[in-house]
């Protein structure tokens, strides 16, 4: 697993489940480190990833972080990318050991179901189980910051740009007594 935020890590710590599997994060904080340990996971730098390895997830929406993930994979493994992009351009080292090793590179995309498995993965289905697997509570680790509704506009902008800013964030809203008013209650 090349990149250790919340998607990442939420992989690593469900590759890590599978028996016989042994995961590692590469991550480039090395406060990663005991994040993937509780998960089940080793942890590397990207320059001590280990080489070799039968499928990579890359998730660190980086080039740095793809090449990563090619040099990592084992002869005609697979390099599942899930990063988003948007709408940038990412140069891919497609030379040298991409060919002769005959890796491959495979789309991730979570906004739908293969066809061969729709009707047996309904949304409900989907659901029910991202729902109990959230029931284990190491997850809640990857949580590492709280935020009140009020105080969104002026403390999210931060979180979301640090570069070492946490990895997710409750946001606790108001009680129901104390709700925020419609704006068609509002005297303009």
């Amino acid at each position: 697993m090349v990149g250790g935020g919340v998607v990442g890590l939420l992989i690593a710590y469900l590759c890590a489940k599978i028996p016989g599997t042994r995961v590692t994060v590469a991550d480039t904080d090395p406060g990663r480190a005991k994040l993937a340990q509780a998960f089940g996971c080793c942890f590397a730098l990207p320059e001590s990833c280990p080489p070799s390895q039968d499928l990579v997830f890359h998730a660190s929406a980086s080039a740095q972080g793809l090449d990563t993930a090619l040099s990592a994979a084992g002869k005609e493994a697979a390099v599942v990318e899930v990063s988003w992009y948007g709408a940038s351009t990412v140069p891919v080292a497609l030379g040298g050991p991409f060919h002769s090793q005959r890796l491959k590179i495979v789309s991730s995309q979570v906004g739908t179901i293969p066809p061969d498995r729709r009707n047996r993965w309904s949304f409900d289905r989907r659901l029910s189980a991202a729902l109990s697997l959230l029931n284990d509570p190491v997850l809640d680790l990857l949580i590492s910051d709280r935020m009140s509704f009020e105080d969104l506009p002026d403390q999210l902008p931060a979180f979301l740009t640090e570069p070492q800013g946490g990895l997710a964030a409750v946001v606790e809203y108001p009680e129901p007594s104390a709700r925020l008013p419609h704006p068609l209650e509002l005297d303009v």
